[in-house]
């Protein structure tokens, strides 16, 4: 080296080679030391003031083949180091040509090759080497050779291998350095290079090498203007092949790996793309299908990934994008709405651009693309701005398609629905106005999917009723389990609110089932060889019932033949104590899972294929454990107290065994005390709703404050008390003491009404109590309720609930139940024609006279009640036959009133529910096919819900006409007696008439009965209708000729609906008979006298031959007018009327389940 301040020489001249020839490297050992003192003095020479001719002996020495491929690692480690800091000391220019260049960086390549072993002792100088190509941009003298692209290609491999995770981070960005530096120098990047940095983004290698996949993230990121050109050449080139490929057959396997790359591209290195865009671009508009999918999927994708950015800048590739969602292709429209709600989720603020148009695909006509949105919108993850990004409309058209009429759309909906719901609960619960409005209303749209009646639907709403929306899976507290049962039940619709008890009384009807199956195969499998067929038949019957309660139902019914095969008391246990109502929830889960796992190792394939009935019986949404919670929240004050009064409503009628277990809680006299009447009502309420349950359940202590309320009490105090007390062991003397003091009181000014509700209890529950002090009271009952019968009223008189009546009016219509209840309760014995005659004769006159031009409100209650009362005592077998004839033609102008609400409430909550369940005999089924005219288009539509749900399955006896069927001839005989027949104006009353018949065609006619049906209708003609009541004779000639016109009108109706449904109309094989107390069978001479010419007019049929079909069905089916107050009181149309109007009126659960016979007000308790 020189002085201070002069230039830089090197002052050791290494002896590298034996000879001057430099063929041959000195001895190994003294190699080592010649090249470390030469490497530590060329990294001590700065490139500024360095002489370069005092290194050009060493420098031509460097390059020898002898050093550069020695072969001892350490010394071309060396060597390399030694040259790297000769290439700066001369840099810019290189003291080498260009094949000793090439020689170098392959050598540099080799080295940096090993820099993943860092336990080697040469790792440092591997290390120094990397840094001094990154620090001095070395490898730019590579770059510009001519023909490096191998060299260039092998730097890429090398490095890209070598790198990883366990590395410094200082290494990584050398290496990164380096390799960016190869990107940007030379003129042309090779192909190769292109190829190894994309092969970093794959997934198979991220997964191996997360370290070198980043590394081509930052390279691509940092050089992607450079790249871009070569990117897009890479796609353009596997585009145009597949395009190939497609023309002959091929797969898109290799455009398909190309889309994920460009993926992944776009997220680690978006600027990388600038041209590849526009090519996806115009792969949404290409006809082959496939690549339609594959692109619109991608372009999905990258805008879940960039979202606002990608849209803003690539406008045309983003209204491109959403064209799609209108493209001829399913698949495509499919694919694009599965990525379009995706983008709810990763870009919010950009999906809000969106939200019609996933409403709009929710509502597609293909399935699948329906399907496709439905199941996207439940793998949604609800953070708040999700919640604020899907809009209203999009959630209302997912509730829509609940009703989808395909399975797999519905199925997906419902669980997508409920999954939304459960992650937006919190804010429901707290009252979040906005949510509340968007998502508050999503429960009410799962439980009115009870109404749909389909097996396949109801069975996916209890699979998802416990977990998304009950959400009891997560949480352990039975407290708050009952507190978000509580608030997803208070903010259903009233609607709802039936259909989640429906679903509730499901589950009761299917345990109801299943109890007896479990029974009998415990039977049988107790005593194989003595069961006989019966109890097979049994099974197999059972078997079946429980199977069509299923989706799948002759699978379900083939594995429960089989479960019943298996003998296993541990399964049977199980199944039994799941829906046990004395099981905790805890306690059904654990029967279920130990009963689950005894059947996997018994019968496997029965896992499955039962799975539906599991879920269905497991008490796990009512249970016990939340009965003493819903009774804490029924105390005054509390918000959700309407709520849990509901509940343990429908617990004390559905499981009371339940509330058994809490009956001490229920009956506290402290609940009692209150001062708030209505809160008292409600707690007396649940208590009959409780007593009614379980008879004979009152425990003692509270008599004496029941016995207050029936003296002091509002008028539902009075009638609730009365009746708790019937239910009171040892009560029977207070009973009787309460009776006489009540009976003295009949007439006390103010308190009329409640004095007669709580005698109609007693004379009904405790008629021994009653009976001393009948007579007096029935005389002034008959008496009170007879002149109130000719008071008269205004015209049109307008409804008021009950309560809104003064103490008299309330006292005649609790007169009327109470003088039906004591006929009801009497003793068989007691029992006289004098006292059946002296009610019913009452109760006559009550129903003739409501049909008085003028009639009061309270005139409107007392002929509800009469015509309630009426039902209620043909209920009774041995008063049944006392209802005739006469009193059926009086039912029917009830069914037929003028006001909405008697009309209603008569047939929707009082006859149809009777029939049912059974209470009263099927000539009743006449009745309420007169609902054909009603102006509310709810009213006929539960009346025809219930005809095709229920009533259709009744059956006198096995392989007879149905009790509908057999209706139609009782239905002929009540519109010959109808009043608005005119015979002066015979088209028009045809006219009016033919609706009556169509409807109940609609209800009751099917391809298998038409021929029955018409047999009935023609029968009709061989017969003579019995005259009604004091019919003169004249009177009866003219109803038998009506009878004979509705019996031709009848048959052609059916024979032109057996031609549109294209039903053959055959001879009915069997003998019918019609019902005696109506119709008596003609003689011969009879028969002849009959005019054998047409009874139908036959002016009305060459009318109605002219009219269309679809113009007969467009009248009759013509839109009405929402009704007014007023307009709901119209009577069903006389001739020339027009239909008054529509409602929205809730369908009638209670009529479905058979539900009590309630006057609406008494908390279950039954006094009509």
């Amino acid at each position: 080296m020189t002085d201070d301040g002069g230039p830089q020489e090197l002052g050791f001249q290494p002896r590298l080679f034996t000879n001057a020839t430099h063929k041959k490297a000195v001895a190994a050992a003294e190699l080592y030391k010649q090249l470390k003192r030469l490497s530590k003095e060329l990294n001590g020479l700065e490139q500024e003031t360095v002489d370069t001719q005092s290194l050009d002996a060493v420098t031509k020495q460097l390059v020898e083949p002898a050093l550069l491929r020695h072969k001892e690692p350490g010394v071309v480690a060396y060597v390399s180091c030694c040259i790297a800091d000769v290439l700066r000391l001369y840099a810019p220019e290189a003291p080498y040509s260009d094949g000793e260049i090439k020689q170098i960086f392959s050598a540099f390549i080799d080295q940096l090759q090993l820099l993943g072993d860092s336990s080697s002792q040469f790792f440092p100088l591997r290390e120094y080497l990397l840094t001094s190509l990154a620090t001095v941009r070395t490898p730019a003298l590579v770059a510009m050779q001519p023909d490096a692209e191998d060299i260039i290609s092998r730097f890429f491999t090398v490095l890209f291998g070598v790198v990883g995770g366990s590395q410094a981070h200082s290494i990584q960005m050398q290496i990164l350095d380096v390799l960016q530096q190869l990107v940007e120098e030379p003129k042309a990047v090779p192909q190769d290079v292109v190829d190894v940095i994309l092969l970093q983004f794959t997934k198979r290698r991220q997964q191996d090498n997360p370290a070198a996949h980043q590394l081509a993230s930052d390279l691509a990121t940092g050089t992607a203007d450079v790249l871009q050109k070569y990117i897009y050449q890479y796609f353009n080139d596997v585009i145009v092949s597949a395009a190939q490929s497609r023309e002959a057959g091929g797969s898109l396997d290799d455009l398909r790996a190309a889309h994920n790359l460009i993926l992944e591209l776009n997220k680690a290195a978006p600027g990388t793309l600038l041209n590849v865009v526009p090519q996806l671009e115009e792969e949404l508009s290409v006809e082959d299908v496939d690549i339609r999918v594959l692109a619109t999927g991608v372009v999905g994708q990258m805008l879940a990934d960039k979202g606002f950015t990608l849209a803003k800048r690539y406008d045309s590739t983003w209204k491109a994008w959403k064209g799609r969602r209108a493209d001829a292709a399913a698949v495509v429209r499919a694919q694009w709405v599965e990525r379009a709600v995706a983008l709810y989720q990763h870009q919010p603020q950009l999906a809000r651009e969106l939200n019609d148009c996933v409403a709009e695909k929710l509502r597609d006509v293909d399935e699948r693309v329906r399907q496709a949105a439905c199941h996207a919108l439940g793998l949604l993850e609800m953070g708040g701005a999700v919640q604020d990004a899907v809009a209203e409309q999009v959630v209302a058209a997912l509730g829509e398609r609940c009703r989808d009429r395909k399975a797999a759309v519905r199925s997906e909906a419902i669980i997508a629905l409920a999954t939304l719901y459960g992650q937006a609960y919190e804010e429901v619960e707290q009252g979040d106005a906005a949510a509340r409005q968007k998502w508050g209303g999503i429960p009410s749209t799962i439980f009115l999917l009870r109404y749909v009646n389909d097996p396949d639907v109801d069975s996916k709403v209890e699979s998802i009723l416990t977990g998304a929306i009950l959400g009891f899976a997560r949480i352990k507290d039975d407290g708050a389990k009952c507190r978000r049962l509580l608030t997803v039940f208070a903010g259903l619709t009233a609607k709802a609110q039936s259909g989640f008890f429906g679903y509730m009384r499901r589950q009761r009807d299917i345990i109801r089932l299943v109890d007896p199956f479990l029974a009998l195969c415990g039977e049988r499998g107790a005593e194989p060889e003595a069961a006989d067929g019966s109890v097979e038949q049994r099974l197999q019957q059972l078997s079946a019932r429980i199977g069509a309660c299923f989706p799948e139902k002759a699978r379900l019914e083939a594995a429960l033949v089989q479960l019943a095969e298996l003998h296993d008391g541990e399964v049977y246990g199980g199944l039994r104590a799941t829906m046990d109502a004395k099981s905790d929830i805890k306690s059904v889960r654990k029967f279920q899972k130990s009963a689950l796992k005894r059947l996997a190792s018994l019968a496997p394939s029965l896992l499955d294929a039962t799975a539906p009935l599991w879920k269905c019986v497991g008490l796990t949404t009512i249970n016990r454990v939340l009965v003493p919670f819903l009774i804490e929240h029924a105390a005054a004050g509390d918000p959700l107290r309407g709520a849990a009064d509901a509940l343990l409503a429908y617990i004390a009628d559905v499981f009371p065994e339940m509330l058994r277990l809490s009956g001490a809680e229920l009956f506290e006299a402290a609940g009692l005390q209150s001062r708030n009447v209505a809160a008292v009502e409600e707690r007396l309420a649940l208590m009959v709703k409780f007593a009614k349950a379980v008879p004979k359940s009152v425990p003692p202590g509270i008599e004496d404050r029941l016995a207050a309320l029936v003296r002091t009490g509002s008028v539902r105090q009075a009638k609730y008390a009365a009746f708790l007390l019937t239910q009171a062991e040892g009560a029977a003397a207070l009973c009787a003491t309460l009776a006489g003091e009540l009976a003295d009181d009949l007439d006390a000014s103010g308190r009329r009404a409640p004095v007669r509700a709580a005698l109609s209890r007693f004379a009904l529950r405790a008629p021994a109590a009653f009976a001393p002090h009948a007579e007096r009271v029935v005389r002034g009952l008959v008496s009170d309720v007879l002149a109130a019968a000719h008071i008269g009223g205004v015209d049109d008189a307008e409804w008021q609930p009950r309560e809104t009546l003064d103490d008299a009016e309330q006292a005649r219509v609790y007169a009327v139940k109470a003088l039906a209840n004591w006929l009801v309760g009497m003793d068989a014995k007691a029992l006289t024609r004098d006292t059946a005659q002296t009610v019913l004769g009452a109760l006559r006159q009550l129903v003739r006279s409501g049909g008085a031009a003028q009639r009061s409100v309270a005139g409107l209650h007392v002929l509800l009640a009469a015509a309630s009362c009426t039902v209620k005592v043909a209920a009774v077998p041995r008063l049944e036959r006392a209802v005739g004839v006469a009193d059926m033609l009086r039912l029917a102008a009830v069914v037929q009133d003028p006001c909405y609400e008697v009309r209603s409430a008569f047939l929707l909550h009082k006859l149809i529910p009777a029939l049912v369940a059974r209470r009263i005999h099927a000539r009743f089924i006449a009745l309420v096919f007169l609902a054909a005219h009603d102006v509310e288009p709810a009213v006929r539509d539960n009346v025809r819900h219930a005809v095709e749900q229920r009533l259709a399955q009744f059956r006198p006896t096995p392989g007879a006409p149905s009790a509908v069927e057999e209706s139609l001839c009782r239905f002929l005989y009540i519109l010959a007696h109808h009043p608005d027949w005119d015979d002066s104006q015979p088209v028009p009353t045809l006219e009016l008439f033919a609706p009556y018949i169509e409807f109940y065609i609609s209800c009751v006619c099917t391809a298998q009965s038409v021929s029955l049906l018409f047999c009935y209708a023609g029968e009709i003609k061989a017969y003579r209708g019995k005259p009604a009541g004091d019919m003169a004779g004249a009177e009866s000639d003219v109803f038998a000729t009506r009878l004979y016109v509705l019996s031709e009108l009848a048959q052609y109706l059916l024979r032109e609906k057996s031609m549109s449904a294209n039903w053959p109309v055959n001879v009915y094989p069997a003998r019918l008979t019609l019902p005696d107390d109506l119709f008596e069978p003609l003689s011969d001479a009879d028969k002849a006298a009959v005019p054998r010419k047409p009874f139908l007019d036959a002016e009305y049929v060459a009318l109605r031959a002219k009219a269309p079909a679809a113009a007969r069905a467009a009248k009759r089916n013509r839109p009405r007018p929402r009704p007014a107050a007023a307009s709901k009181r119209a009577r069903a149309p006389a001739r020339g009327a027009e239909p008054a109007a529509d409602s929205d009126s809730d369908a009638m659960d209670v009529a479905l389940s058979g539900g009590s016979d309630d006057d609406g007000d008494d908390g279950g308790d039954s006094d009509a």
